[in-house]
């Protein structure tokens, strides 16, 4: 979703006289776009957990089974399109959509739509990207392959097994930065003179089997981080009420930090923050690296260890600015001496990471309809 959104705003801001829409279920979108002028229409959203390392379905919020929801979505989408008749369709991901949701889209579709797929700069063993039928279904309906990585950083290795997969050359965009285009329209563009009040930022946008362990050990080393040193704002997701009595117990008693839900002032902090420390996904890694502070990362310790191959590649160009520590071995003290190190680092104005991609992107598909 939010590459997508970052691609959609760039677009927006590009090529203003485009009809462009978004499509998401997701219940964060206007808060990630802010006052940026995309539309944007809402499905009824999945739910999953996290049990033994693995993502699984559950009932979500309007009560409706993962199965159910994927049937409802794919008539949805199919009626979507078939109503608003689009001339190109970018797909995030995998090319039949969860639960397959997105085949009857595909087969009722304009016969001058292009439907285009981007993927992430590490794929993952993701077991619908990889399967014989995911690739018959690229050659059946898709025209073009967006990669959001940078070779720089990856090597050329993704590249390779994505021609592999679909057979077609995917075009490298370079990582995807919502956050970006996100500025573009809600400000601030520039970080403000140091030494900013905010010591440090955290990023726990949905709650992991391990996350309140994370949570804990971080509340007893925050308590140990002397205050003078500056505030710290945590942005945790704790939708459910008594997650949220829980979360909020541990960081009551210490008055230099400020727990927030996952939102808009999200940016202004990352921006003028000494530290930031978040969870290992595509997205948050990629806001970091436009932001460019030092970084602690928490590795999920998911099946197919996506988090844990980007962040060693991402390691070894950025020579210490980011350090990673995996959920299954955090410790309060370990915690301490990590964050510590990181308000008294530094890092370089350039890094050498491309994160362009949104710009990029757009430009290529904007090609595609002229």
């Amino acid at each position: 979703m939010s590459r997508s959104l970052g691609i959609g705003m760039a677009l927006r801001r590009l090529f203003p006289e485009l009809k462009i829409l978004f499509v998401s279920g997701s219940t964060f979108t206007s808060e990630l776009i802010g006052r940026a002028p995309l539309d944007w229409l809402k499905l009824p959203a999945y739910k999953t957990e996290v049990v033994a390392g693995k993502s699984q379905g559950i009932v979500g919020n309007s009560m409706f089974s993962d199965k159910e929801l994927g049937e409802l979505r794919s008539h949805d989408l199919s009626h979507i399109v078939a109503q608003y008749r689009p001339r190109l369709v970018l797909v995030d991901h995998t090319p039949q959509g969860k639960h397959r949701e997105l085949m009857q889209a595909l087969e009722v579709s304009p016969d001058d739509c292009q439907w285009v797929l981007g993927v992430r700069g590490v794929v993952g063993a993701v077991k619908q990207a990889k399967a014989d039928i995911t690739r018959e279904i690229f050659k059946n309906y898709y025209s073009d392959l967006l990669w959001y990585g940078d070779t720089g950083v990856l090597g050329k290795e993704h590249c390779q097994l994505l021609y592999q997969q679909y057979e077609v050359v995917p075009f490298e965009c370079g990582y995807v930065s919502r956050l970006g285009e996100y500025l573009e329209y809600n400000g601030p563009k520039n970080k403000k003179p140091k030494k900013s009040r905010w010591a440090g930022v955290v990023s726990v946008p949905w709650i992991g089997e391990k996350s309140l362990h994370l949570l804990q050990c971080l509340a007893d080393a925050l308590e140990q981080i002397p205050a003078g040193l500056g505030l710290w704002c945590l942005f945790v997701d704790t939708e459910d009420e008594a997650l949220r009595s829980n979360v909020t117990d541990l960081f009551s008693g210490l008055g230099h930090c400020r727990l927030e839900q996952p939102g808009k002032n999200y940016a202004e902090v990352l921006m003028n923050a000494e530290c930031a420390l978040i969870y290992g996904g595509y997205n948050s890694l990629v806001d970091v690296l436009f932001v460019k502070i030092p970084t602690l990362v928490v590795l999920r310790e998911m099946k197919d260890q996506e988090q844990q191959a980007h962040v060693h590649c991402l390691q070894e160009k950025l020579a210490g600015a980011l350090v990673s520590v995996s959920e299954d071995n955090i410790t309060a003290d370990k915690l301490k001496v990590l964050l510590l190190e990181n308000l008294n680092r530094t890092t370089p104005a350039e890094n050498g990471v491309e994160v362009n991609g949104a710009t990029r992107a757009a430009n290529y598909l904007y090609s595609k309809l002229s």
